[in-house]
């Protein structure tokens, strides 16, 4: 499956097809076998590399979710979900010796995969170099139908990078690079769910860039009341945002009934297509309310707000939660206000 989904992302970003319109004026056959030996060679060399690195991103990211999935369930001592310090906080690595020593295993693999994935992107770039070395500017460049046709993908290289000037190693360094490696990141997270804590618990951003890093607090709010968190962003960023329940009875169940919103500031009103989903609470509370999640791409640069109600409904009175923050910054959210009359 892998190979198909690697294969299906290298051809569809990277290959552009040659035109497949009769032409008067012809180019020489020596030239349109440059133009598509290159052409294959990009393609092949790219999806070799998108199945490498997807495969060694998920050692990576498997190793340390089996040690966090060990902590929360009790393997390492009891879990800081339902148990107070001393316990094992699978966000935490060093909240627990036994799970300290697992995570350290964890990012031993990591850095080797790192490594891995270093060479691969070299031969990576090799491998398309010597298949595209024969082409002339215009081929490589050019904006017309000849050729590799690349003016779309050399327009997306200038927006990274504004003094970016396309030549056959700057270009194999932006779309050999960061355009591919951030879309091969994002198939990662996609097949392993908890990449993103993963790669928040060992702080492996500067491994995976393309990850979206997930960052967990952890709050009470009275009934009635409401909690309020402040986070950054930038326009154009995707999040998730998921409040949950905690036992706060001792036997699994939760007396919190909770609301979000997403706040321009903590006055202020809700930022504008801001959709909200009732999913299930993974401690059911004593009222039979759910929990709040939603997914939206952020509409400017700035700080954002997330106010956290305690819902009066049946017989919830308030309770503890957490609140979880999946974005590509990974900024941890901050507490402005505590138990609060009004967001």
């Amino acid at each position: 499956m892998l190979t198909r989904v690697a294969v299906t992302l290298v051809t569809a970003t990277l290959a552009v097809g040659l035109p497949s319109a009769a032409r008067a004026d012809v180019p020489d056959p020596s030239a349109i076998a440059h133009v598509a030996s290159c052409q294959k060679k990009i393609a092949s060399a790219g999806a070799r590399f998108a199945q490498q690195v997807i495969r060694d991103t998920l050692k990576c990211t498997n190793a340390v979710s089996e040690c966090q999935v060990q902590c929360d369930l009790g393997v390492f001592g009891p879990s800081c979900d339902t148990n107070p310090p001393p316990c094992c906080d699978s966000d935490d690595p060093n909240s627990e010796p036994g799970f300290a020593d697992c995570m350290a295993q964890a990012n031993d693999t990591c850095d080797e995969m790192d490594v891995k994935i270093a060479t691969q992107e070299t031969t990576k770039q090799n491998k398309i170099t010597a298949g595209c070395s024969a082409l002339t500017q215009d081929e490589l460049c050019g904006a017309e139908g000849e050729g590799l046709n690349f003016a779309a993908l050399n327009a997306g290289c200038l927006a990274l990078n504004p003094g970016y000037v396309c030549t056959l190693p700057n270009l194999v360094q932006c779309v050999g690079g960061p355009l591919e490696r951030q879309l091969v990141d994002q198939i990662s997270s996609l097949l392993d769910a908890r990449a993103g804590d993963a790669v928040a618990a060992l702080n492996l951003q500067n491994l995976f860039p393309g990850i979206p890093i997930a960052r967990k607090v952890k709050g009470q709010v009275a009934a009635g009341k409401y909690d309020v968190w402040s986070f950054t962003g930038q326009a154009g960023d995707d999040i998730k945002v998921r409040v949950v329940t905690r036992d706060d009875n001792g036997n699994q169940t939760s007396n919190l009934a909770p609301t979000i919103m997403l706040l321009n500031d903590p006055s202020s009103s809700n930022v504008a297509d801001t959709n909200i989903h009732q999913v299930a609470c993974p401690v059911p509370d004593v009222c039979g309310a759910t929990c709040p999640t939603f997914e939206r791409t952020l509409p400017f640069d700035g700080t954002f707000y997330l106010a956290i109600q305690a819902a009066q409904t049946g017989s919830c009175t308030g309770g503890k939660y957490r609140l979880i923050v999946v974005s590509p910054g990974g900024g941890i959210p901050q507490l402005v206000g505590d138990d609060v009359d009004n967001p």
